[in-house]
């Protein structure tokens, strides 16, 4: 599989590739919502394991799950080292010490650098968040045609100048990367070095000059074939097509499930504020358990 091809959607399952774009968009924002409603750590979890049941489900290859499992690796574990070496709030509980705040210079500056357990627990839970929408984004990167999403959005009259640049920054992720491979092999070509992790690192800080060069190239070509095409005088009746019932239902339902969640923790909420109403105690108990 060439670099390009690991970022396209091509070998999705057939199923998912053919899904309507409002589909796929709406389970994008379904899920972003959620992600931000929910608190609980385990119904993350659940939420976080949801997101990749889909990919496994979607049939999405094993290099792409090996680049999703890398991403999700490397968030996580930012999130979670960052927030137990600079966690603020209390009770803090270190686990151990980084610096001792008796180190002459360090721990006089720094007063002391400790991971702390609390730290390593939020960050966790903020590192799923992060990571259960890269999951679906890539899941609809991977899975969707560009031409989908464009006219989903201008379905939704959605401005078609605002439309075609978000659709183009999903489009231009693989050619960038192919771009910038393109890039790497001329140059290790020109110094004769052979293949490595040594040589890559070698030719990164050359590697901008060119590629925006090219970027700057392709980006003429788009914008003369998009004014070419009249893309713009265009009204949103072109892109008109039918959404199935099956799928406009599914959405529909969706939708009322993530508002009806939104609004038992907005009560919640109230109530933590002296707007408390005992008729309202089962849904008190049960966003308290649950989000």
């Amino acid at each position: 599989m060439s670099v390009r091809q690991l970022w396209e959607g091509s070998d999705s399952a057939k199923w998912l590739k053919e899904l309507d774009g409002k589909t796929k968009l709406i389970v994008l924002f379904s899920f972003a919502i959620l992600t931000i409603v929910i608190d609980n750590p385990r119904t993350l979890f659940i939420l976080f394991t949801a997101s990749i049941g889909l990919h496994l489900v979607g049939k999405t290859s094993l290099q792409k799950l090996q680049v999703l499992a890398l991403l999700l690796l490397l968030g996580l574990w930012g999130s979670m080292f960052s927030q137990a070496l600079f966690f603020s709030q209390t009770p803090r509980t270190p686990l151990f010490t980084i610096i001792s705040p008796g180190l002459p210079i360090l721990g006089t500056i720094t007063e002391g650098l400790f991971v702390y357990k609390e730290g390593l627990i939020y960050g966790a839970v903020q590192g799923l968040r992060s990571a259960t929408m890269l999951s679906i984004g890539l899941l609809v990167c991977w899975s969707s045609d560009p031409r989908q999403l464009l006219k989903a959005l201008v379905s939704w009259k959605m401005i078609p100048q605002v439309a075609f640049m978000l659709v183009t920054a999903i489009r231009f992720l693989p050619v960038l990367v192919a771009e910038a491979s393109e890039v790497l092999v001329a140059l290790r070509l020109r110094s004769n070095t052979k293949i490595g992790r040594n040589s890559i690192i070698r030719h990164l800080p050359y590697i901008a000059k060119p590629l925006l060069a090219r970027c700057l190239r392709r980006a003429q070509t788009l914008a003369l074939s998009v004014v070419s095409r009249g893309f713009f005088l265009d009204n949103s009746s072109k892109y008109g097509y039918k959404w199935s019932n099956t799928e406009k239902i599914f959405s529909w339902t969706l939708i009322l499930l993530v508002v009806l969640i939104s609004s038992f923790k907005l009560v919640y909420i109230a109530s933590e504020y002296g707007f408390y109403y005992g008729d309202l105690r089962i849904i008190y108990d049960w966003t308290k358990i649950y989000l």
